[in-house]
């Protein structure tokens, strides 16, 4: 009877990313989102195109799942989020588009590095075109690293409800 069990914890712990973790936040984190002018999309006809979330400057985040959300799904919301803080640091500097939270490129691949690894950059890079290396790669850092709690404050300091 347990071994089944085992056997089906043993797949699923080993097709999971290493940073995917279901986060008891993330309810709030959304909600956060939504007060700071996020429209949140869930499984819109777009999901389709095999993407499993999205962030636009038009705040609009796309969350894709099938059935109950999943580890990898609470992963998705939180490094869809960084985006936005990333759009929102943007904002901040004058911007208009979605460039890193981190100024300083050294401190930024070093923290990145050292939460990544250098095989899940390697993924990255060859996943995301050249020009969308630093924010996917801080992204993917950061929703490693930080919990939804986390985020949402960070929300609150970098920006802005509409």
């Amino acid at each position: 009877m347990f071994k089944p069990l085992a056997a089906f914890i043993a797949a699923t712990t080993l097709s999971m990313p290493v940073s995917a973790r279901v986060d008891a936040g993330t309810p709030r984190l959304i909600q956060t989102l939504e007060e700071y002018g996020v429209t949140v999309l869930y499984n819109p006809s777009t999901c389709s195109q095999g993407f499993s979330g999205q962030y636009t400057t038009e705040r609009v985040m796309t969350l894709c799942y099938t059935g109950q959300p999943k580890a990898s799904d609470y992963d998705t919301v939180r490094h869809e989020t960084f985006h936005f803080l990333q759009h929102c640091a943007a904002l901040r500097r004058g911007d208009s588009g979605i460039t890193p939270l981190a100024v300083n490129t050294n401190t930024r691949t070093e923290w990145a590095f050292s939460i990544l690894g250098a095989n899940s950059v390697d993924r990255i890079k060859h996943t995301y075109p050249a020009h969308h290396h630093q924010v996917e790669i801080e992204a993917f850092a950061a929703a490693s690293h930080y919990s939804a709690t986390d985020l949402a404050t960070m929300v609150k300091t970098w920006c802005v409800k509409p």
